[in-house]
Order: structure tokens, then sequence, then C-alpha cells
């Protein structure tokens, strides 16, 4: 018998699905594949930060510091008398829900910036430009108190969020690390600004806890808020935020935080008057030596 080979239609390897139906289903498994690796790492995130041990903690840290330096365009101070007065300062200020397992490690940056800023592992950013806008040691300790209150509620290790599961698989492995001993580009990739900008309820506690730290240390409050109370009048100047310190720009400040505060301190019965102390003679300048004497 003859074989003859059947015609293959034209249209055999075209589908009767529309082209746009083939593209939603496309479309509906990539957006939802991506929303549960989302949820997911959130969930994850939650789960890892009661668990992750001190030594994880400052491992972190210490892969992330550098980039943070980056971030705030920044050069860091190694050799500066002021760096031994601001770590005295800051911890006298650690209280009883401070970690001190983990060591704090002060950050001197070379930055006309007004900032400071804390992250996991006791790292504690402090920029040039702020301490030339501090008039007194109490506002000071304030704020040094407030990021203190970060580091003792680990609100920093919950701002990396789901990119923490990923960084804390790498540092189990030991993978990523480079040869120079500099931040590896993963690790560098995983971090912004936006691990040290909190929710409302973490910027209160903090506030809590650095307002309390101060009175415990100077026995009242008077001058402690008075920074935050000086950005508050420029931010109601400016709507925009122009013109607003650099420093609220990962940490947000409305008047009405100012007035909670004071609230507070009145329910407590905490004093919120007494002597103000004056900062070391020439805190803005570096060594302390100002005018080149």
């Amino acid at each position: 018998m003859k074989y003859t080979p059947k015609e293959i239609p034209e249209e055999v390897n075209v589908t009767k699905v529309h082209p746009l139906v083939n593209f939603a289903y496309l479309l509906g498994t990539v957006v939802g594949f991506t929303l549960l690796v989302y949820f997911g790492l959130g969930i994850a995130a939650n789960f890892l930060v009661p668990r992750i041990s001190n030594k994880r903690e400052k491992q972190i840290g210490d892969l992330l510091a550098p980039a943070v330096t980056n971030q705030l365009n920044a050069k860091e101070i190694e050799d500066d008398k002021r760096i031994e007065y601001i770590e005295d300062l800051i911890e006298s200020l650690r209280g009883e829900a401070a970690n001190r397992e983990i060591p704090l490690t002060l950050h001197l940056l070379d930055s006309k910036i007004q900032n400071a800023a804390a992250l996991a592992g006791g790292h504690v950013f402090v920029t040039t430009g702020f301490l030339k806008s501090v008039k007194s040691e109490n506002e000071l300790a304030f704020v040094l108190a407030h990021e203190l209150g970060h580091l003792a509620a680990r609100d920093s290790l919950k701002g990396l969020g789901r990119s923490l599961p990923l960084m804390f698989i790498l540092i189990v492995v030991d993978f990523g690390t480079s040869g120079s001993g500099g931040t590896p580009n993963i690790i560098k990739q995983t971090v912004n600004l936006t691990a040290m900008n909190y929710s409302r309820e973490q910027e209160y506690a903090a506030d809590v806890y650095g307002l309390s730290a101060a009175i415990a240390r100077y026995g009242h409050g008077e001058h402690s808020l008075d920074f935050f109370e000086r950005i508050a009048k420029i931010e109601e100047k400016s709507r925009l935020g122009n013109n607003v310190s650099e420093y609220f720009s990962t940490h947000p400040l409305t008047k009405k935080r100012v007035d909670i505060l004071k609230e507070l301190a009145a329910e407590n019965g905490w004093s919120m008057e007494g002597e103000i102390t004056p900062l070391p003679d020439g805190l803005e300048c570096s060594n302390f030596e100002c005018g080149g004497s």
C-alpha cells in the first residue's frame, strides 16, 4: 500500500486562545508569584527579627555600616577628640532596655547635612553638620538617646524588612563577602536609608526613650526638645519641607510629637525645668580646636 502523507495545516502551531488572553495569564502568574514572594519575605522577616542573635545582628550591622556612610555621601572621621566625648555621652544614656551585649560604635561623619541615625549592631552615625546645629548638651543628649531607643527596639532590623531574610541567609552560608574586606555589592544593593525610616509608633517609642534617658541624666527635661522645636518651626514655615533639616528626611517631625512629649512629662511628673548644660567649647571644630590657634 502506498503511503500518502497528510498535509499539515498551516495553523497547527497556532493556539486557539487569543494572544491577549495568553498575555493576561502570563501577567497574572508573574504578579501572583511576585506578591507571594513579597509577602512571604515579610513574614520571614517578622519571624527572624526576634530570633536573631546579638552576634548575627552585629554581623548585619557591620556589613551595612559602610553602605550607610556612602548613602549619606559623607567621609568618616576616625581620629578626632570629639569622638570620645560623644561616645561617653551615649554610654551615659543607655538605659536598662538597651542591649549592652552589643557594643556601640560611633561614626563621626564629615558632612554639612544635619543628621544622626542608628543602625543594627550598635552603629550610631553623627554628622559634623548636626554637631554645629545643636545649642546645648541637653538637646544633643536627647537626639542621641532617641537613636538608642531605635537600637533597643531593634527598629533598624525591622526596617530592613524583606531584605533581611536574604542578608541573614548570605551571612549564615558566608556568601557574598569580598576579598578586599569591603562591603559586597549584593549587600550594598539591599540597604538604603529606608532602613532607617520608622513608623509613627516606633518614632514615638524612641521619643519617649530619649526624653526619659535625658531626664535620668540631667534630672529634668529642660532644653532637651530644643532641637526638635527649632526644626518644627522651620517645618511650619515651609510646608513643602524644602528648608527642613536633612535629619527629618529619615526622622519625620511634627509639632504634635513635641506637644505629646510635654504632655507625657506632665502626666508622669517629670520635671521640664532646670539649668542648661553647655556644650564643650569647640564642639563644632575638629579636635575642639577652632580659629587655628
